[in-house]
């Protein structure tokens, strides 16, 4: 079993799975065919939360191009993702400030269309695509790692 396996079991794998489920309740307003959409055509699956601090911690990635240290989530007892931004961050302060909930995508370009554009498609680090719609309030992230 994998670390992430054995985060999400057996209480994290519901939570979890109810915070994707809830997300994308909302991201989709009850529409039922663009939620099909999203989980056949684009593949859409719950990753990860992410939540910014201001604590420190021992921190696993500092990406110098975002000004950005992250403590993956698979580090995480909890499977979360903690950020820390530092002055001169140039991602939008929705980012900076509030919690974001991450979908694995198959296709990004298919999952964003439609949706209010946040921080555009971008490669933050090798072998990952990533960008940011917002809806209510808050950035979700779309992720497409390499295979």
């Amino acid at each position: 079993m994998q670390r992430r396996e054995m985060l999400l079991t057996p209480f994290g794998l519901l939570a979890a799975t109810a915070i994707g489920e809830q997300t994308l309740a909302a991201l989709v307003d009850g529409d039922k065919d663009k939620k099909e959409y999203l989980i056949k055509e684009c593949g859409l699956t719950y990753d990860h939360l992410g939540i910014p601090t201001d604590q420190e911690m021992k921190w696993d990635t500092y990406l110098d191009n975002l000004k950005i240290h992250i403590q993956e989530y698979e580090n995480d007892p909890f499977g979360i993702e903690w950020m820390k931004f530092e002055s001169g961050c140039p991602l939008p302060e929705i980012i900076q400030k509030r919690p974001h909930v991450a979908f694995v995508v198959n296709d990004i370009e298919k999952a964003a269309k439609g949706f209010e554009m946040l921080v555009p498609i971008s490669e933050p680090r090798p072998g990952m695509k990533t960008c940011f719609i917002v809806h209510k309030g808050i950035g979700i992230e779309f992720v497409v790692r390499a295979k």
